[in-house]
């Protein structure tokens, strides 16, 4: 195939948005099945596309047969100028003043939300009152997989493993945490109060207590931050919070109780790889100013 250099102008001119953000989508996205899943096509439809751009450009732009997807040299240069160009269609649609209305769809804990989102609300709608942001409050579990259903545009989650594809951004100190009338009975199994299953500080305590040979108890779940913290206000039952997030009239317990460390929780930032608005990248931005702000800031 010809250098993408030797392009004529008519297959630059026939280079239409869908082709454009196919091809950006999958570079983002790591692959043809994750682009797919973001843009809500078939797998087929995504390879077609990629498959179009490429014929009408004259040059190949992803490696094809290695497990993981790579970029060829005319696809990396050729990534940067698909960037500009979907950048340029808005850009000219909102100069005619034919946008349409913007909303970014935010998922966040609940449990970080009381803590960082009203700064970043106010933050964010001081430059951009013409976007509207739609916030989730779940799970990190749950944020991501609505992230990767197309659902959610931007999402701050905890960490639940090494290749999640988020950017860490702040870490947190976690704790055993009790109400000040709590008392550990070393004989006995640890009463507990925990979020569902699927939460990362739930498998990381109830590990860390297997590893010493702790019995335990689980007395209570719930899914809501303030749930919890009326069962644990109770004075009976023990949990896993971040220090930061520790109520005034409660304890944090450790070796001295007999309680094994637990590991920081690594909180990261992660983007459907399919936005393009500007105004997304000012709200991520965002998202770090107000976490340094905070001290947790990576």
């Amino acid at each position: 195939m010809a250098a993408i250099g030797n392009t004529d102008s008519t297959a630059l001119a026939a280079l239409d948005s869908d082709l454009l953000l196919a091809f950006v989508t999958v570079a983002d996205s790591g692959g043809f099945t994750a682009a797919a899943r973001y843009l809500h096509k078939t797998q087929s439809t995504i390879s077609l596309r990629i498959s179009t751009l490429e014929s009408r450009l004259g040059t190949l732009l992803i490696e094809r047969g290695s497990r993981r997807l790579t970029l060829t040299g005319d696809g990396e240069t050729f990534l940067v100028y698909a960037r500009r160009l979907l950048q340029l269609q808005r850009e000219a649609i909102a100069a005619l003043g034919r946008s349409q209305p913007v909303t970014l769809r935010f998922g966040i804990p609940e449990d970080y939300a009381d803590t960082w989102l009203p700064a970043l609300l106010e933050r964010f709608g001081a430059r951009h009152p013409d976007v509207h942001v739609h916030i989730h409050c779940r799970m990190s579990t749950e944020l991501l997989e609505q992230l990767e259903k197309g659902s959610l545009d931007i999402v701050l989650a905890v960490q639940h493993a090494a290749d999640s594809g988020g950017r860490p951004v702040a870490t947190e100190d976690v704790v055993w945490a009790a109400h000040r009338r709590f008392a550990l009975d070393p004989g006995r199994p640890i009463p507990l109060a925990l979020f569902p299953e699927q939460c990362i500080y739930r498998r990381r305590a109830l590990a860390a207590l297997a590893g010493i040979g702790r019995d335990w108890q689980l007395d209570s779940t719930s899914q809501s931050p303030s749930g919890l913290r009326v069962i644990v206000n109770q004075g009976q039952t023990l949990t896993v919070t971040d220090r930061r997030s520790l109520p005034e009239d409660w304890q944090a317990l450790g070796e001295e109780e007999g309680l094994p460390s637990l590991p920081p929780a690594v909180i990261e930032v992660h983007r459907s790889p399919s936005l393009t608005h500007p105004a997304f990248d000012d709200f991520v931005a965002l998202i770090d100013e107000v976490l340094e702000e905070s001290g947790v800031a990576e």
